[in-house]
């Protein structure tokens, strides 16, 4: 389908939209909570949406309002660099397409295997929603931005987080003189 006649909606007759990830329906939402899911990264331009539940899914991209998030200025995003460490441990046949997301974040340094920095303008969150939608169940990775002391992760589990937060937020540990 080409540009030119690909078709736009500007708005909803339901107010509502739905939101398709690996062939299944999400919503019902309003266009707001959907523009808070592209500034978090969950919705990009290629992911399809609908106002109706069942049926005429078109691009995220084609539906004009829809993407305004993606400016520079968008929440949890900044005009300022940051540096952010990425570690993943990929299981399943998603490498090429984590490596395709990962890619479009910003310039990328390979360290080691399953290790990379990246310079970026984008959120640990809106780079842990964007990551995970190219990965399977038994995947996981961590996303730690060093420039804004902020962390990420997906697939690591409850106890893990537990864990993650205890120490992140926690007191720092008085050591022995």
């Amino acid at each position: 389908m080409s540009d030119v006649a690909a078709p736009v909606r500007t708005s909803s007759t339901t107010g509502k939209w739905w939101v398709q990830v690996r062939g299944k329906a999400y919503g019902p939402y309003s266009m707001e909570q959907l523009n808070g899911f592209v500034a978090e990264g969950r919705i990009r331009p290629a992911t399809m949406v609908s106002d109706a539940e069942d049926g005429n899914w078109i691009e995220a991209r084609r539906v004009i309002g829809l993407m305004a998030p993606l400016r520079a200025d968008a929440a949890n995003d900044s005009v300022e660099g940051a540096n952010v460490f990425v570690h993943a441990e990929i299981v399943s046949g998603s490498w090429n397409a984590f490596m395709a997301a990962l890619t479009s974040m910003g310039h990328i340094c390979d360290l080691a295997p399953g290790l990379w920095m990246v310079r970026t303008r984008f959120s640990a969150g809106v780079i842990r929603n964007t990551l995970s939608q190219t990965l399977e169940r038994g995947d996981r990775f961590v996303v730690i931005d060093a420039t804004r002391d902020r962390l990420a992760w997906f697939n690591l589990g409850p106890e893990t987080d537990v864990k993650i937060t205890k120490v992140w937020n926690g007191p720092l540990r008085t050591e022995a003189r």
